[in-house]
């Protein structure tokens, strides 16, 4: 169902063929048949391809936005195409946070003038080259497991830390668990995460549905694109609009999104569905309760993105949900996606 092209960057498929599921490296291309997970080791982890298999209809479909096999397009990606964003998700407001009374300022990758916009974006995981720390392979799930050290001071963000990801492919869709290690031994850092998927549909004709096992707030921003500090109660994004509006009218999102207390204990998962007119199918963003926030952005063409985060964004200055680690510490979540 789908075919491997040459990259330049070392790429890995967890895919199911027959009954089993397999571990390939795909630099030297081949064609696979099933679902399958294409993840980029030498480019942060970032994961590039997903094809999933309905639960419902047992029909597969291309589930992520894809960069068409270009590794131009993978080293160039400004658009944060399915990146993992580690030590932070989202926006840094200037660059600059405050830490335990120490003053920090972190590279500025966002420099807009229409409109002004001055901050800093999503980590430091693009062009990280990820180690292969396990792999398994059996007739119930495939896992890659990739991990990173990061063990120097990086501009901003002088903390040190041991960064752990399993990509698992079941059965049950797919799915990322994470483990971050503070490795000093005795000084605090701060630490918020997030992932960058664009999800394959035709925006004015696809539905997103936040779960309604809670109710949700909106977070407010400034002209700066970062939080106010302000929630106001939000009632949309219920399966009644197309989230892209219609093709003589668009809408545009660039929203985060924050669940409020949740009403049944299932809420310990967040499920934001969404639904493709065209197909029929929904796919399902799941992330466990490590992960307590959804940013919703329409600007593609052929996909919307539905990011889950650990924190609001410009958590290092809010502290909404930021992370502090203590020496030794980890932190862990979960997300994943399956099709219905």
């Amino acid at each position: 169902l789908g075919t491997v092209l040459l990259l330049t960057v070392v790429q890995f498929l967890i895919a199911v063929c027959t009954a089993d599921y397999s571990i390939y490296e795909t630099t030297v291309g081949g064609t696979l048949d099933g679902e399958y997970v294409e993840v980029i080791v030498d480019y942060g982890g970032l994961v590039e391809d997903l094809f999933l298999r309905s639960e419902i209809t047992g029909e597969s479909r291309r589930v992520l936005l894809t960069h068409n096999n270009q590794a131009s397009a993978v080293e160039e990606n400004t658009w944060w195409q399915g990146m993992l964003l580690i030590p932070w998700a989202n926006r840094i407001a200037y660059g600059r946070y405050e830490f335990f009374n120490s003053v920090y300022r972190l590279p500025l990758n966002e420099l807009s003038i229409d409109p002004p916009l001055i901050n800093a974006l999503h980590g430091f995981m693009d062009g990280k080259k990820m180690t292969i720390t396990d792999t398994q392979a059996t007739a119930h799930y495939g896992l890659l497991q990739l991990s990173y050290t990061f063990n120097h001071p990086l501009p901003g963000y002088p903390f040190h830390f041991e960064l752990s990801i399993d990509y698992i492919l079941s059965e049950s869709g797919f799915a990322m668990d994470f483990h971050v290690t503070n490795n000093m031994e005795s000084t605090p850092m701060p630490f918020y995460m997030g992932w960058h998927p664009y999800f394959c549909c035709v925006p004015n004709e696809a539905y997103v549905v936040l779960d309604p096992c809670t109710s949700w707030n909106h977070v407010e921003l400034d002209a700066n694109m970062d939080p106010t500090g302000e929630t106001t109660r939000y009632y949309g994004l219920n399966g009644s609009d197309p989230i892209g509006g219609t093709l003589l009218n668009p809408t545009f999102y660039d929203d985060e999104f924050k669940p409020i207390t949740p009403r049944k204990p299932r809420c310990d998962f967040i499920l934001t569905g969404l639904y493709d007119e065209p197909t029929n199918q929904s796919v399902v963003l799941w992330q466990d309760s490590s992960f307590r926030f959804v940013h919703v952005f329409t600007g593609r063409q052929g996909a919307i993105a539905m990011e889950p985060m650990s924190g609001m964004a410009d958590a290092y200055n809010n502290h909404d949900h930021l992370s502090v680690l203590s020496g030794g510490e980890t932190w862990s979540g979960s997300v994943g996606v399956y099709v219905e």
